[in-house]
Parts: C-alpha cells; sequence; structure tokens
C-alpha cells in the first residue's frame, strides 16, 4: 500500500489531551482542564502536478505515515475520520488505506504501564507478544489473508479500543497473542491455553484450531515447560457468569485469546530469544486462522472451563495518545565496536525526534543474530543540546558463535523501536 500524496493530517479534534501544532517545531506539553477541547491543526498544501485521491472503495482501516493502524469512522470526500489508539476521533488526508479485514490480531499489552509478565531474562511480554503479531500478519499476507493490527509498536491502546477496532473493521475473527504468567507445573509439554467465547461455537472451533496447531509445533522445542493441569480450550467465566477476559468478551467476530507458554518459565524466556521461535510459532498461528477462515476444520473440543476474575486493564485515563505524523522511536543512524580483551566495546549514534525532560531516547541495547539481548545502556537524561548524540558500553561479553549484532534504540515513553543498525563482529 502506498503514502497518498499532496496534503499532509488535515484537522485532528481530541478531548483531554496536550496541544500539538503537526507540521511545525513547537509543542506544547501544558495539559487542558477536562472541559477544554483541544484541536491539532495542520496548514496544508498542494502543488499543482500531485493531487490526493482516496482509493476506490471506502477502506475499513487506515495506517498512519509512521505505522500506527487505525480503525476508520467514516469517509468524507478526501477525509477520513478514524478512531485512534486512545478512542479519540481524528481526521486524516493522509496515510495507507486497508479495504478489507479477515482477522485482527492483537498483540497484547504495551505502552510504560502495562508492560504483561517480565521474565527473569529481562524479556517482557509486551515486546514478544508484538514479535509475534507482526510476524503473523506477514504470514497471512503472504497467503491473500487481510489483517489488522490493534498495535505496531510500543504503545497502550485500551481493550475497549482494540474491539472495536475489530469491530469497526468487520473482521471475520480476532486472535490476541498473549505469554502467560506466573509459573506452572514442569511438564513434558507446551502449557498452551486457549481462552474462547462462552456459548460460541464458532470461536471454540477457532481456539482448537490455534490449540492443535501451536501444540504440535511447540512440541518440537527440547524444552522443560510449564503446563497447568487443565490447560487446553476453554471458557473463562468471572463471577457474574461472564466471557472474564475483555478480547473475548468484548469482540462481535468469534475470538480467541492465545496464551502461548510461561513468559514466567525462564527455560521457556530463554526460548523465545530463540530466532527460531517467532518464525515457527508464527506460522503454527497463520496456519490457523486460514483454516478457520476458508474451511469448516475444527480442532481439540473444549476442557472444563475455569471461574476467574482479572484485573482491570489499561485504562482510556492512562493511554498515551501517538502522535500519528510523527516517528514515534529514536533511530540508531551509526555504530562501531572494538575489542577489549575478551568483551566488545560499542559506540552508539542515536538521533531521537522528540528530546525533552519528559521524552528522549533513553537506552540502546545490543542483540545477537541469535536473538540474545547481550548488553543494554540506560540514558538517564535528554540530549536536546546534542542531536545526534553518541555514547559507549564497554565489558559486553558476546559468544564466538555471534558474527553479527543489531543495535536497537528505546523511547522513554513508547519503547524499543526505529531504525536500526547491524554490526558485524571483528
Amino acid at each position: 500500500m502506498k503514502r497518498l500524496p499532496g496534503l499532509l493530517v488535515a484537522f485532528v479534534v481530541l478531548t483531554g489531551c496536550v496541544e500539538v501544532i503537526l507540521g511545525s517545531d513547537q509543542t506544547s506539553t501544558t495539559a487542558p482542564t477536562a472541559s477544554t477541547t483541544t484541536s491539532f491543526t495542520v496548514t496544508t498544501t498542494t502543488t499543482p502536478s500531485s493531487t490526493t485521491t482516496l482509493p476506490s472503495g471506502p477502506p475499513v482501516a487506515w495506517v498512519a505515515p509512521n505505522g500506527v493502524t487505525l480503525a476508520v469512522t467514516d469517509v468524507d470526500g478526501e477525509t477520513i475520520e478514524v478512531l485512534t489508539p486512545c478512542g479519540k476521533p481524528a481526521r486524516l488526508t493522509e496515510g495507507s488505506p486497508i479495504h478489507d479485514v479477515d482477522v485482527v490480531i492483537d498483540p497484547g499489552h504495551g505502552g510504560p504501564v502495562d508492560t504483561g509478565a517480565v521474565a527473569s531474562t529481562g524479556l517482557m511480554e509486551k515486546e514478544i507478544n508484538l514479535r509475534v503479531s507482526l510476524a503473523v500478519e506477514e504470514m497471512l499476507a503472504e497467503r491473500g489473508v487481510s489483517s489488522l493490527l490493534t498495535r505496531t509498536g510500543d504503545y497502550p491502546v485500551p481493550i475497549r479500543i482494540r474491539s472495536e477496532y475489530s469491530d469497526l473493521s468487520g473482521a471475520r475473527a480476532l486472535v490476541s497473542i498473549h505469554h502467560n504468567a506466573p509459573e506452572a507445573p514442569v511438564s513434558d509439554v507446551p502449557g498452551v491455553e486457549i481462552f474462547v467465547q462462552n456459548q460460541s461455537a464458532e470461536s471454540a472451533r477457532l481456539g482448537g484450531l490455534v490449540f492443535d496447531s501451536t501444540m504440535a509445533t511447540l512440541s518440537q522445542f527440547d524444552v522443560d515447560w510449564d503446563r497447568a493441569p487443565d490447560a487446553g480450550v476453554m471458557t473463562v467465566l468471572n463471577s457474574d457468569g461472564e466471557d472474564a477476559y475483555g478480547m473475548v468478551r468484548r469482540p462481535v467476530a468469534p475470538s480467541a485469546l492465545v496464551e502461548l507458554g510461561y513468559i514466567a518459565n525462564t527455560a521457556e524466556a530463554e526460548l523465545y530469544a530463540d530466532p527460531a521461535y517467532v518464525p515457527a510459532v508464527s506460522a503454527a498461528v497463520a496456519d490457523a486462522i486460514v483454516s478457520f477462515l476458508t474451511g469448516e476444520a475444527s480442532g481439540s473440543a473444549l476442557v472444563e472451563g475455569r471461574i476467574f476474575n482479572p484485573a482491570p486493564g489499561v485504562g482510556t485515563d492512562q493511554c498515551i495518545e501517538p502522535d500519528l505524523e510523527a516517528n514515534l522511536y529514536p533511530d540508531v543512524v551509526d555504530a562501531s565496536v572494538t575489542t577489549s580483551g575478551n568483551t566488545y566495546e560499542f559506540a552508539v549514534t542515536m538521533s531521537s525526534p522528540y528530546d525533552s525532560p519528559e521524552r528522549f531516547a533513553d537506552a540502546w541495547r545490543v542483540i545477537g543474530d541469535d536473538g540474545v539481548i547481550y548488553g543494554v545502556l540506560e540514558l538517564l537524561h535528554d540530549h536536546a543540546n546534542e542531536q545526534p548524540f553518541t555514547r559507549s558500553l564497554a565489558g559486553i561479553d558476546i559468544p564466538n558463535t555471534v558474527r553479527s549484532v543489531t543495535i536497537e534504540g528505546r523511547d522513554r515513553v513508547y519503547g524499543w523501536g526505529g531504525s536500526t543498525t547491524e554490526v558485524s563482529l571483528p
């Protein structure tokens, strides 16, 4: 899908957010009062040789220029009306249309508050959920299946908004990707758990297919798994007799919340860093989705359900609205490496799109070609008067079998992302 030429973002109306003048370098960080209506204003320009034309047929979803996905609520001439990740109405005239959505892929958790479970290795659930979801989307696209991600980066999206994205897009199915905690008993087989909608045969069919496919794939790895005694495809109801999890209860489409394993189990957390894990498990999920959409096959039957009252997720009051035009992440523009004894020293140059005490590039990390994180440099303050800036970290121990590494930056608000740099080890 190509970015529309011509106009920039025309007009966005948000309530209860900070005022931002898009298209300029000035950003006000003064929050309005609750009764204030705040607007984003942009001066639009055109050239004689460039015109803006919407794609044929109304889109059901939209991808902003920086990759943030949005649900379309209306199309008015050259303007697309959308629902932002924090549930605010917005109008756009630039981006990429999505005209049909077969399935919504929901990377569980996201943002600085809702990290999900955190492994002993430091891996956060929100990170591995997103990596798997992005791979599932890519594999589905290769098979002609259109999907919509509820988030494409490390920013929060309330559960209610994720569900509305699914409903507004008219998706035929929704799969929410998670990795479980706390720990469970050690097992010889994976502890995959699939939570499905109560009294929905299609949701149960979707869950059964995902369960069988992921179990078959994960069983090929030699791991000391964690597994609950009642693991399987099941309903989980709260004390009121409703589906306990919002990503199961709220969507109209047949939905399945997928716990692919236990990130709290160190053995499994190490597996998630294995470069073979994401391609394998995402292919299994994609296979199951294709099977659900194209046939009538069913997988494992439901096991006895649970009664559980989960804690509420991140609400709109904790939501951080992504800027739909600007980059969300810092870029790693250069990196070099030298040896010092048996360890390595890295000098990394970064550029941050926002640089203030409230928002700046606050870390970079070294990721081996084996997927393992070998070093992290935390940055404690902004570098507003030094852009781009270079910082070094020594004493990084990397095995001889690793021949190259990737350097990735982190935004203080939105997390890891942006342009990376690959470095060959001497």
